[in-house]
């Protein structure tokens, strides 16, 4: 029997194929957290780095976000998590991986590095050096479409198997203004090999309602497809009742994941009392304490 993620040590969780970790998380019934981490910033907190505080304050999965595959740099991290199969050990959480489908002349102005795009060779190098799920999403101003997105996700789930999950969408416009996640493109993303998607959660764009929230999860669920919820605005630097308000929002909305991006007092991580407010909203205090304190060897 699959144990739920919301309270599986991470001696099961660990060894997790991609079926088993999609339906742990479906069996959790929303109550599965992701904390997302700027891998390149500096601790907010010396003497650790950044995806050790998003974990001990109640995170289940850490996304890494301006993660170059090939230089695999993570600020803080000690010598010898070399990998990220030494990085989930290390702590203990699944590992997601964002990867963004930017064109060559805006990614050179934004200062992208290559190992950061969404290519099938930067896909494969992460999932063989023992990436959970990759997220095919965009950060602000890469002018990245859903459609854009659509094709990277088709192409990498041709060339990788069925080897990892695949999430899409953006959590926010990513300077694309004139458009919006719809039913065709979720059939579409289904359609392509994408295992989820990724939305905005209620409050966090302009017009992401709840309504508006809800029926994407509804189609999604409908296609199969797992949802995150994602505040990825900067709100996750906002008071601690604006992210219980907007994690009520997100759990009424059907989502599988709730997410929570890495801009608090800087682009970084959340602020590590929003990370656990936002949990125990989510879970409770009962799951989101034994995510925090349950040793890695249990």
């Amino acid at each position: 029997m699959i144990p739920r993620l919301v309270d599986a040590p991470w001696s099961k969780i660990r060894g997790f194929n991609k079926d088993e970790l999609i339906e742990s998380i479906k069996l959790s019934e929303g109550r599965t957290i992701a904390a997302e981490v700027v891998v390149t910033a500096p601790p907010l907190i010396d003497k650790i780095s950044n995806v050790e505080l998003a974990a001990g304050f109640g995170a289940d999965i850490i996304i890494l976000n301006f993660y170059d595959v090939k230089t695999k740099f993570i600020a803080n991290i000690p010598e010898q998590v070399k990998s990220i199969s030494d990085l989930r050990d290390f702590l203990g959480r699944i590992i997601g991986v964002n990867l963004e489908p930017v064109r060559k002349d805006i990614a050179e102005k934004l200062g992208y590095s290559p190992g950061r795009l969404a290519t099938v060779e930067n896909a494969q190098i992460a999932v063989e050096d023992g990436a959970d799920i990759l997220i095919i999403t965009a950060n602000p101003m890469a002018q990245v479409s859903l459609k854009d997105i659509l094709m990277a996700v088709k192409e990498i789930r041709e060339n990788m198997g069925d080897k990892v999950i695949i999430m899409a969408g953006k959590m926010h416009l990513a300077g694309v203004y004139a458009e919006r996640l719809d039913r065709e493109m979720i059939q579409q993303f289904a359609k392509n090999g994408a295992d989820g998607i990724i939305m905005p959660a209620p409050g966090t764009i302009p017009g992401a309602t709840l309504e508006f929230c809800k029926e994407i999860v509804e189609k999604a669920h409908e296609n199969n497809l797992i949802v995150t919820s994602c505040i990825g605005t900067s709100q996750e630097g906002a008071d601690e009742e604006t992210i219980r308000r907007i994690a009520f929002l997100g759990k009424m909305s059907g989502a599988d994941i709730h997410h929570i991006g890495d801009s608090g007092y800087s682009t970084s991580v959340a602020l590590p009392e929003n990370i656990m407010a936002y949990s125990i909203v989510i879970k409770g205090k009962r799951h989101t304490f034994r995510r925090i304190a349950q040793s890695i060897l249990r």
